[in-house]
């Protein structure tokens, strides 16, 4: 992700002291005992209307044990965000909580916004964003969790957001009726449309070529070339949750009637629908997410070719929605099989659930596995070449008062006696001239 705008560097971001060691924080009471909330195919997060975050590991088929359930925010939590190493939590009190996924424990505390946190989303690993009832949009940065950007421009409550999959852009619905396209790198807003009622939620597909608008029962899907309606999709009852299927080409979302319901994103219409509320599925669907279940394969691009049943099956192969109820229970449905409407339909599988409300949801994928490392091939060992030749040892230099006395034996017995001639005549001036 390129990098975003640091036009206003703050300081709101208000961390815990040396982000509360895991080694001298005393662990508050309901507080997960093990060190790990990831679980082998990642974890899934509800906040709860009374404040309260609750985590489920995701096993090979659905969602399994709960393992971690603590109040995080006084009054209801709003909203969840998920990566693999950290989760974001927002609510009534205005504050953004970051927790580790690996430790298990909270690691931060944002203040930025002057109203409710209504809604939170990861661009990249390296930001996330964060939308408030005050009508802005902030951008932090991961790494020291600062404030680098706000945004606003809406006048009234942000409802929802929806980061572009690219992370250069992030799309907002306000309760001033306008859809606004923010411009994450150059840190202005680059497109604003107004939209019959308010949104209550927004959405991308995985490959950011539409966008989808819940609009009371409507969902509308827009192409970005032209912002034109692709998909108008009639639900039927007032819909509380809707999005994409990943990679797939289908629009999933549940209502107010307790129905689960997936649309063709093409032309909108009914390929799924299962009616969930009675003695076995009590309570509503609050949120929705999907997940990718070990059990079965990826479907390819050719599987999508047309967006049906059978295509929806192929996708139900290997991924799953999840869904959060007001009654506290996660649910797993993998839609396939025809159209249907079968009264009090049962999920394929649900966790064990907690005594709380649920109001939103996120799925955070388990850790990509380190790639094996490649054993580099041993190289052949050089031929060994054979020992230089010794060089004779060099003669040594006798000291300068043996080469004296040799050069003086070497010379003639004549010349050895003349020299001390010369050195008697010598020393005998030297003497005469000293006595005068």
């Amino acid at each position: 992700m390129p990098a975003l705008p640091l036009a206003s560097e703050r300081s709101s971001a208000r961390l815990a002291a040396d982000h509360m060691a895991a080694s001298s924080a005393p662990e508050p009471a309901g507080r997960p005992r093990s060190n790990s909330l990831e679980g082998s195919h990642g974890v899934v997060i509800a906040g709860s209307y009374e404040g309260g975050l609750h985590g489920w590991r995701l096993g090979e088929a659905s969602t399994g044990e709960l393992t971690f359930s603590f109040a995080a925010h006084d009054g209801c939590c709003r909203c969840v965000a998920a990566s693999e190493k950290t989760l974001l939590s927002g609510g009534d009190d205005e504050k953004i909580r970051v927790y580790s996924l690996r430790s298990g424990r909270q690691v931060g505390e944002l203040s930025q916004h002057k109203g409710t946190v209504t809604g939170l989303a990861w661009c990249g690993a390296k930001h996330a964003v964060s939308a408030s009832a005050d009508g802005t949009l902030a951008v932090w940065r991961a790494s020291d969790w600062v404030c680098v950007h706000v945004f606003g421009g809406h006048k009234g409550e942000i409802r929802a957001l929806a980061p572009h999959p690219s992370g250069r852009m992030c799309l907002t619905a306000g309760a001033d009726r306008t859809l606004r396209l923010w411009d994450l790198v150059e840190g202005r807003c680059a497109f604003i449309t107004r939209t019959k009622g308010e949104a209550s939620r927004v959405f991308w597909a995985s490959d950011g070529s539409c966008y989808g608008v819940v609009l009371g029962s409507r969902i509308e899907v827009r192409g970005v070339e032209d912002n034109g309606v692709l998909a108008d999709v009639a639900v039927g009852a007032a819909v509380i949750d809707a999005r994409f299927l990943d990679g797939a080409p289908f629009v999933a979302a549940c209502d107010g009637s307790g129905a689960l319901s997936v649309f063709s994103a093409d032309d909108g219409d009914l390929v799924w629908r299962r009616k969930r509320r009675g003695a076995k599925t009590p309570g509503r669907v609050k949120a929705l997410t999907c997940a990718r279940l070990a059990a079965g394969a990826a479907a390819d691009d050719d599987a999508f070719a047309a967006a049906d049943a059978a295509a929806l099956g192929a996708w139900a192969a290997a991924s799953a929605i999840l869904a959060a109820t007001s009654t506290g229970a996660v649910e797993t449905w993998r839609p396939g099989g025809g159209g249907g409407d079968d009264d009090d339909a049962e999920p394929d599988a649900a966790a064990a659930g907690v005594n709380a409300r649920l109001t939103c949801l996120a799925a955070a994928p388990a850790r990509r596995a380190a790639a094996p490392a490649v054993a580099k091939p041993v190289a052949k060992p050089a031929a060994a070449k054979p020992p230089p030749a010794a060089k004779p040892p060099k003669a040594a230099k006798p000291p300068k008062a043996a080469k004296r006395t040799a050069e003086a034996a070497a010379r003639p017995a004549a010349s050895r006696k003349g020299d001390l001639k010369a050195k008697l005549k010598k020393r005998k001036r030297a003497n005469s001239g000293g006595s005068k």
